[in-house]
């Protein structure tokens, strides 16, 4: 998956694959440093604070042979339809495409291609744009976050870059598509935004079905610059027995507001971390969460809003529904320091169950270091109310249909939070899982 070049022919024999791709000698460095550290750490322990719902061994590369060959190249480089669509109605202001681990194609609006955007395959930026990437790249996710995060910085592939130079304002959404594809059972994605200081940029970042089985393993690396305005939505719609484990931070710079979002769908089993860091005082960050589950997915999500500078303000509502055997746990952690006064932050986690074999687990957690703060947190189990069934069915509602309408009144309040261009899109993804 990495060739290093003539130069570095000796760190290619310390990683478990064989050379593919020319990189910058700072990058091939990083990858061995990750994959050692990947190496030399040991699994997460069930006994460990975030790993008590979800055994680690779910999201271990099972052996080397997944990346002892190739990334197989596309068959095909052509758009997927929707995305031709709207390119072609001026409805994006660009996409990208990545299959099975590997970059595929990207395309800006063309009122946007003599513009200073960036955005394409994050391993040929690593040459043509060195200084950013290298200044950015595993700043936020890196080799020492976790034993599952060095392996996604040793062996990425299909890594997207995008940068939004400073002034620019995109007034129609970034739309990246990572299709797992059908041939190659683990692949791990990338992502590095960077947003320049009062910038405005929407990205849509999804995660198709290319088979049923699979693990992805995913990075995500956000900086909001100064005064800039980022929307990050993630959708996740992998099959029903893929596994996906994927670790988001975002950095917040003074008075930048930044609002991501996370719609949980598909997959057997997933492991999120997702993160905010508010480093700039006057900054703002907003969490929105929609989880459906049925059969026996299970999904483990955690959050994180952590306040470094005074004056900062956060919220989360995360909505959980849950049917079948289902399983979530969710820990989301405040945390504001001692030099973050004047703070306000809140999070609240509602899961509602729509049978009995169906669990979740909401764990609120406070870590405040000085007095001068506002923070609430808020969450809830309950199971579909007698009373809005019957209110239903007195008024000739079948019973199904009346669930139906129950939980998209459940999660439509999170919904409502997400920018206009694609909340319709979001209600659609909501509507096809529950039917």
């Amino acid at each position: 998956m990495i060739q290093t070049g003539a130069a570095q022919t000796d760190s290619s024999r310390r990683l478990p694959f064989r050379p593919v791709y020319d990189e910058p000698a700072w990058l091939v460095k990083a990858r061995r440093k990750a994959w050692d550290a990947y190496q030399g750490a040991p699994l997460p322990a069930r006994a460990g604070h975030l790993w008590r719902y979800t055994p680690a061994g779910r999201f271990a590369l099972p052996d080397e042979e997944a990346l002892a060959s190739p990334v197989p190249s596309p068959k095909s480089t052509d758009w997927p339809g929707v995305i031709r669509k709207s390119l072609d109605a001026g409805q994006l202001s660009g996409a990208a495409l990545s299959r099975e681990g590997q970059f595929v194609r990207s395309e800006l609006a063309p009122a946007l291609a003599k513009s200073e955007i960036i955005l394409g395959d994050l391993r040929e930026a690593a040459f043509r744009h060195g200084d950013i990437v290298q200044a950015h790249l595993e700043k936020l996710v890196g080799a020492g976050h976790g034993k599952f995060e060095a392996l996604n910085g040793a062996v990425w592939g299909g890594g997207v870059f995008l940068y939004v130079p400073g002034g620019t304002a995109l007034e129609m959404p970034v739309r990246l598509l990572h299709a797992a594809g059908k041939r190659k059972k683990f692949f791990a994605s990338r992502l590095l935004v960077v947003a320049g200081e009062g910038s405005d940029v929407t990205l849509v970042d999804e995660y198709a079905a290319g088979r049923k089985e699979g693990y992805v393993n995913a990075g995500v690396e956000i900086f909001a610059g100064a005064s800039s305005r980022v929307r990050y939505v993630a959708v996740q719609r992998l099959g029903r027995e893929a596994r996906f484990y994927v670790t988001q931070r975002v950095r917040a710079a003074r008075d930048a507001s930044v609002l991501t979002v996370t719609a949980s769908l598909g997959a057997a089993a997933m492991k999120a971390d997702i993160g905010t860091v508010l480093s700039g005082p006057g900054a703002e960050s907003e969490m929105v969460g929609v989880l459906l589950g049925e059969g026996r997915q299970h999904f483990d999500h955690h959050t994180l809003h952590d306040h470094r500078e005074h004056n900062t303000r956060s919220n989360i509502d995360f909505k959980t529904v849950l049917t079948d055997r289902a399983r979530s746990a969710y820990t989301g952690l405040i945390r504001i320091a001692d030099e973050a006064r004047g703070s306000e932050a809140y999070q609240e986690n509602r899961n509602l169950l729509l049978s009995e074999g169906a669990r979740a687990e909401s764990i609120p957690e406070l870590e405040i270091l000085t007095e001068d703060v506002r923070c609430k947190h808020g969450a809830t189990v309950s199971s579909l109310d007698p009373e809005q069934i019957f209110y239903c069915l007195s008024r000739g509602i079948p019973r199904p249909e009346a669930a139906r309408i129950i939980v998209e009144g459940f999660v439509e309040p999170a919904l409502r939070r997400v920018p206009e261009n694609i909340r319709e899109e979001l209600r659609g993804c909501v509507r096809e899982r529950l039917g």
